[in-house]
């Protein structure tokens, strides 16, 4: 479970649990693939035969036939989905090598299959479809089905043969001399059990007469003799010393076939219908010998690779841990020059509502009811600032923003600060304001404006429930300018009311009065 795959990534599960479920859903996407292919060639046959024999207008058994090939290829591809992933998640390199060997032939399946599918769904269900059309539609594809397995064929056979993947590169991604030979073989045997499977199939449950039986049996009889004649052959270009397993499994199935064909040729002289109960676990016994068969000698082949490709991943591994730490830190600091920076942060979520200059004027502004406020005019300290920032103000459309850590917004505040000095000072109040009209700027704070913001300007117990709140003055103030604004013209969507009809020169003292509630003069 610990153990780098070859992509040095920890592999998920263990390679012999992960070779059994490989085995078990590829024997199951193999039962139906088999049917599949056995149903097409089939119907394909029944038809032309009816048509050849003179039966065009009975009631056909190739459309018997067909009307099960939606269930099978169905199944089929569904189940094809499991080994895929297995095969994909074990033997990464090995199978997209073969896989990218034969790219654009793979790419191809798709198109192959929906092909294949429509035509025989057509075929399956329009009962009056021209005999001319329905061969040729047929015949197409019958084609397009047969080259899947195909080439699925020609994927496995590079795919156990990593040492020959230079060779096949050489002679223009193809397969040359024994491999070529290897591959027809098995290809053919595909074939051939197809035809063992779909008869057998559609012996038990299409067939309804012992005239139909009867074809499907000489059907069985001689799928039967080509998969002896063709595994010959195919065991001719097996590699030197197999091995026992492989040995064992072979002539298992070897067996399991003959007994299947003694048991065919004995119902045959006696009249007998063939016994399910019998012929099925036969069957099923040939199919998981000869894949048994089969995987043993990928595992001959593949298990060394995997095993080498594993070591270089460890040494891999072993030799870059040294360098994680310093690539983590590295790659951190790029999300935080890329992602993570002041700039970047209000760029994304602030600049919609207070504008790229920070001048209250987003894209968002106009639709709110109180308006963002001209951050550039904004004095005020960190702390405060950062409350702000981490628990918005409630009542307004400014939002928390909790799920930045304190770093991110202490990038953020810093940035801010860099442009519009934000965490300044209060700037001095340049206005001339005589003593007679700042004394009515004091009255005039204590009778209008202590009421919200108290007289020590950190907000008076019955501004509480305001929402907005009052801001603290002690710790928040704006530039002389934006201040007086306000004091002239209120703030839209608050509480703060306009006082424009108080004395311009009374005004710019309660603009001195609330400054000077940061502590400056």
């Amino acid at each position: 479970m610990d153990r780098l795959s070859d992509l040095l990534l920890v592999a998920p599960i263990s390679q012999t649990l992960l070779r059994g479920l490989l085995f078990a859903s590829f024997t199951l996407h193999m039962l139906f693939v088999l049917l599949t292919l056995g149903t097409a060639i089939l119907a394909i046959y029944y038809f032309i035969d009816s048509q050849c024999g003179g039966r065009a207008k009975e009631l056909r058994f190739d459309k018997r036939i067909l009307k099960t090939f939606m269930a099978h290829k169905s199944l089929a591809v569904v189940l094809g989905v499991a080994p895929l992933l297995l095969i994909q998640v074990g033997y990464t390199v090995p199978f997209f090598t073969a896989v990218n060997l034969f790219a654009p032939y793979w790419m191809s399946v798709i198109v192959f299959l929906i092909v294949a599918f429509l035509a025989f769904d057509a075929l399956g269900h329009r009962i009056y479809l021209h005999r001319y059309i329905h061969l040729a539609l047929g015949t197409v594809a019958l084609i397009f089905l047969l080259a899947v397995p195909g080439l699925f064929s020609a994927i496995l056979t590079a795919f156990e043969n990593p040492d020959k993947w230079p060779q096949i590169t050489s002679d223009s991604y193809r397969l040359t001399g024994a491999l070529a030979i290897r591959w027809l073989f098995r290809y053919l045997h595909v074939l051939g059990a197809g035809v063992v499977f779909g008869a057998g199939f559609h012996y038990f449950f299409t067939a309804k007469d012992e005239t139909e039986r009867k074809a499907l049996q000489r059907w069985l009889v001689a799928g039967i003799l080509l998969q002896f004649i063709l595994g010959i052959m195919l065991y001719g270009v097996f590699p030197s010393n197999p091995g026992h397993p492989v040995i064992i499994y072979l002539f298992t199935g070897i067996a399991a076939a003959s007994f299947l064909l003694w048991l065919v040729f004995f119902a045959a002289e006696r009249g007998l219908l063939l016994n399910i109960k019998i012929i099925l676990p036969v069957l099923m016994l040939v199919l998981v010998s000869m894949l048994l068969t089969r995987q043993f000698l990928q595992d001959r082949a593949l298990i060394p690779f995997q095993k080498r490709l594993e070591a270089n991943a460890v040494a891999y591994g072993n030799a870059l841990r040294p360098f994680e730490q310093q690539a983590l830190a590295g790659y951190g600091a790029v999300l935080k020059v890329v992602y993570d920076n002041g700039k970047t942060i209000y760029a994304r979520s602030c600049a919609f509502c207070h504008g790229e200059n920070g001048d209250g004027k987003g894209v968002e502004a106009k639709g709110l009811a109180i308006p963002p406020e001209d951050i550039s005019a904004i004095r005020t300290t960190r702390g405060y600032l950062y409350g702000i920032l981490k628990d918005g103000v409630h009542g307004s459309a400014m939002p928390y923003f909790t799920f930045f850590d304190r770093d991110k917004l202490d990038s953020l505040m810093d940035y801010m600060d860099k442009r519009w000095k934000v965490l300044d000072p209060p700037e001095a109040v340049l206005a001339n304001v005589s003593k007679q009209a700042m004394a009515q700027a004091q009255g005039a704070y204590a009778k209008t404006c202590a009421g919200c913001h108290g007289m020590d300007g950190k907000g008076a117990k019955s501004s509480k429930n305001l929402e907005p709140q009052p801001p603290d003055l002690t710790a928040y103030s704006l530039s002389p300018k934006r201040t007086f604004d306000i004091i002239s013209n209120g703030y839209p969507g608050t509480m703060m009311p306009a006082f424009g009809d108080i004395p311009e020169e009374v005004r710019w003292g309660l603009v001195k009065i609330v400054n000077k509630k940061r502590g400056f003069q």
